[in-house]
């Protein structure tokens, strides 16, 4: 009976339970309505949202439905950060993370990583959306696929008088089959927000301006201005000039033999054929 009694609790002892599973991934998936930042209407919607917490910061990738060809998933790589001091060394100390930063090679390489392949050319027109100015990338994907890659650093200037409000950082990464840089362009402009750290003092945004003082005065009259295309700064696209193929010489046509001409007298030696009677 020892030896039973020995032999269940043994099993007893190997039955697990699920706070012994560990994960290599501290990021979590949560409902898509949950997502920090929401496209405007007629976007690609979301379909999943990974969310890790730091110490500093609580970041997501939000994926979006990918219609295109081109490498790649249609994604938003957003965080929000404190105002916690980061160390400047690469990549996550500890639990903290590090905010992505914009020099050139620095979005080179998520550019390339996101999109790879994919010719993008950075834009040099000044664009700014309801929350600030944003840069952009444009280029052509696999067939018909319209590629942009936008981002975007909120944080209020700090001072000695003020203090440190946070951060937030926005990545949008999407190609589109059949799309127009207008149209990709919309979705920067109109994302919005959906979220916000309950920390006091956390406010990169600011509050919104007030609109101009002669917005629905009369005598101010306020005309529409067509935005900048990417296209109209590029250069006309020029081909190579076609190499005109020899022309093969045909050899000359002989000349067709003259036709005998029809004599206008009998011919000597023959005889006299008589017209034929009037009826």
């Amino acid at each position: 009976m020892a030896g039973l009694a020995a032999l269940i609790a043994g099993c007893g002892e190997q039955r697990l339970s699920d706070s012994e599973l560990v994960f290599s991934s501290r990021a979590v998936n949560v409902d898509p309505s949950r997502a920090m930042i929401a496209l405007p209407p007629g976007g690609p919607p979301t379909i999943a949202v990974a969310q890790r917490h730091y110490d500093n910061a609580i970041a997501q990738t939000i994926a979006l439905a990918t219609r295109g060809r081109t490498p790649g998933e249609n994604t938003i790589h957003v965080a929000f950060l404190t105002a916690a001091d980061v160390p400047d060394s690469e990549g996550v100390a500890g639990n903290l993370l590090k905010e992505p930063g914009l020099d050139d090679h620095v979005l080179a390489a998520e550019i390339e990583e996101r999109l790879p392949g994919v010719a993008m050319a950075t834009s040099a027109l000044f664009v700014q959306n309801k929350y600030g100015p944003f840069g952009y990338a444009y280029g052509r994907g696999v067939g018909n696929d319209a590629c942009i890659y936008v981002w975007q650093r909120l944080m209020r200037g700090d001072s000695l008088f003020l203090p440190k409000t946070g951060a937030a950082s926005i990545r949008i990464r999407i190609c589109e089959p059949g799309a127009s840089e207008a149209a990709l362009l919309r979705l920067a402009y109109g994302y919005s927000l959906n979220a916000s750290l309950g920390r006091t003092g956390w406010d990169p945004v600011g509050a919104s301006p007030s609109p101009t003082p002669n917005l629905g005065e009369a005598g101010a009259p306020i005309y529409p201005v067509r935005q900048p295309s990417f296209e109209d700064v590029l250069p006309p696209r020029t081909s190579a000039p076609r190499q005109a193929r020899p022309m093969r010489q045909s050899p000359p046509r002989e000349a067709a033999p003259a036709e005998p001409a029809i004599p206008d007298r009998p011919m000597e030696g023959y005889p006299t054929v008589p017209p034929p009677p009037v009826r």
